[in-house]
């Protein structure tokens, strides 16, 4: 083989190595632009700060994101979808109706402690009322397999008469989740205020106990709640 031909041959898993190298920069923009994002808002986080530490050029950033505004998009997909993915990691549909909304309420205190870049960045997009969320391709069907398996646990629990009848599964989300958020999103303030570190392990352990009985509380029956919560 001539050394033109030899040159001209193809070098092998070049392809696939480029793919991932495109891959990795691009995971390298994204978990950096997170980070900044969460910590100075969208309005604080610089695109050139950003770059700066990736140590990649300003032109690759847009060629993946394409603006500043897609790339906080795509931010949000990924702490959506990191939030919802350790929101799942037990099949409540599958269990006891009472243990199902118990698991449900430690699953949202433990997604929500696990990703703690959620609070200030929905923090942030609230300002924006929801301006780039929006834009999202994904975020709005995240939550389709959560309310599923909720209104499966309501009507198990409610065929079996533990639960009433008049649950609003959209409502009780909102409040079960608010419980949470708002205890870990104010837990600074509210620690200052109330002269103890209400983040502190035995703390927080607290809360999700009191979350748990209210919410319990409020789906089971009245005369059957000695026996379901004690």
């Amino acid at each position: 083989m001539t050394q033109t031909a030899a040159a001209a041959k193809p070098v092998a898993g070049l392809p696939k190595a480029r793919k991932r190298d495109a891959e990795q920069s691009r995971q390298l923009i994204l978990e950096t632009a997170l980070r900044h994002f969460a910590s100075k808002g969208y309005d604080g986080a610089r695109v050139d700060d950003i770059v700066a530490e990736t140590h990649l050029s300003k032109n690759m950033l847009y060629h993946y994101f394409g603006s500043k505004e897609e790339l906080f998009v795509a931010v949000l997909d990924t702490i959506y979808e990191r939030f919802r993915g350790r929101h799942g990691e037990i099949a409540i549909a599958d269990l006891a109706p009472v243990e199902a909304l118990r698991q449900l309420v430690a699953e949202t205190a433990k997604a929500l402690s696990q990703t703690p870049e959620i609070i200030p960045i929905l923090n942030t997009e609230n300002l924006y009322k929801a301006a780039h969320i929006k834009s999202s391709k994904k975020i709005r069907t995240i939550y389709d397999p959560l309310f599923v398996d909720l209104n499966r646990v309501l009507e198990k629990g409610q065929k079996e008469g533990v639960f009433r009848n008049d649950i609003d599964p959209l409502q009780l989300y909102i409040s079960l989740s608010s419980l949470v958020y708002h205890y870990l999103s104010n837990g600074h303030t509210l620690s200052v205020v109330l002269r103890q570190n209400l983040l502190s392990k035995q703390n927080f352990a607290a809360r999700i106990r009191h979350v748990e009985e209210m919410v319990l509380r409020f789906c089971v029956r009245p005369e059957l709640a000695v026996k379901h919560i004690g």
